[in-house]
């Protein structure tokens, strides 16, 4: 079992509230337009899905009206990065038994993983049951089922069954959604694939609510607690860019922080491969590097050299997933 709650996790979902509570959903909707935004066509017909029935019209929230409705919960969105979201009630079944979709529309798809696995993760403790919907999806079997989220593209989807028991079957439901965003299942994250490592825990692995450390030069990482570092508060992060260049542009400027501000900085290398390593002040003990299109960093692992020899074992995966010899 994960730990109820990671002290960095909590710290880095502080200070990205301290920042991200102040943005505004219709802001950021200029910065993504590429991305798939949430659609009325998406929310199954009355009749599509046998015993459903849509009660009202559909609703639109962003920007202050997400905020205004949805109040703390909305701060969690739009740290893991929100453009809009859109909600429709029915009835499953008849009268006394509510039912709403809710389907938010994330900044990119490692944002949708990440909102998705704070909710399996922290909130549901992985006691979640999966279900093969979207990229990836969980019914919450310890509240009874009432609850179904899955994400697909930039997509979160939430289904919630708030009417009397028997509790239904939300899985039709939640099928019908995905049939009408369309499109294949997609992928998870490639970082999910990449810290499937010995010394992990695979069972905390998320994805950082905003900037990785609150760094500014730091994109997103997908995150996990690794013992393998000899110490409880060990953890991993991975850090996927679109090539080799950029990678390495964003370890190089992790370094220059470090040397600016920490202790004990030193870059050195193994072979061919540059690390570094020093004391972050915030976040203790650091050994990173960039591998490939990755930048990888062991945070607080009891000594450099355990740091390293998690970081090789990044590495000798990424081969491995990737298919390189």
């Amino acid at each position: 079992m994960p730990r109820a709650t990671h002290p960095l996790l909590t710290l880095l979902l502080l200070l990205a509230l301290a920042t991200g509570s102040q943005a505004s959903g219709a802001g950021l909707l200029s910065r993504f337009r590429g991305n798939t935004t949430a659609s009325s066509g998406m929310f199954p017909d009355s009749g599509s899905v046998p015993q459903l029935e849509l009660t009202g019209r559909i609703l639109t929230y962003r920007g202050n009206t997400f905020t205004d409705t949805y109040g703390t919960t909305a701060n969690i969105y739009l740290v893991y990065g929100f453009t809009g979201l859109k909600s429709a009630t029915y009835n499953y079944g008849g009268p006394d038994r509510p039912l709403v979709i809710e389907i938010a529309a994330m900044t990119t798809p490692d944002a949708a993983a990440g909102i998705f696995h704070h909710h399996t993760v922290k909130v549901l403790q992985n006691q979640a049951e999966d279900v093969a919907v979207g990229t990836e999806g969980a019914l919450d079997t310890p509240r009874g089922g009432r609850t179904l989220y899955f994400y697909k593209s930039n997509l979160f989807v939430k289904i919630i069954y708030s009417g009397k028991t028997p509790i239904p079957d939300l899985l039709p439901v939640a099928q019908a959604v995905n049939q009408r965003i369309g499109g294949s299942g997609g992928q998870k994250p490639q970082g999910f694939n990449y810290i499937d490592i010995p010394g992990v825990d695979l069972k905390t692995v998320s994805v950082t609510p905003g900037n990785c450390f609150q760094i500014q030069e730091l994109p997103p990482a997908v995150w996990a607690s690794a013992p393998g570092g000899g110490s409880t508060a060990s953890d991993l992060f991975i850090i996927t860019r679109g090539s080799r260049r950029e990678a390495a542009r964003v370890a190089r400027d992790y370094s220059a922080y470090v040397r600016l501000v920490g202790q004990n900085y030193d870059e050195y290398r193994v072979g061919k491969q540059t690390f570094w390593r020093g004391v972050d002040p915030q976040q203790g003990r650091v050994v990173f590097t960039s591998y490939r299109s990755v930048m990888i960093i062991a945070a607080r692992p009891d000594g450099f050299d355990k740091g390293e020899e998690l970081i090789k074992a990044v590495m000798r995966k990424i081969d491995a997933v990737d298919g390189v010899k």
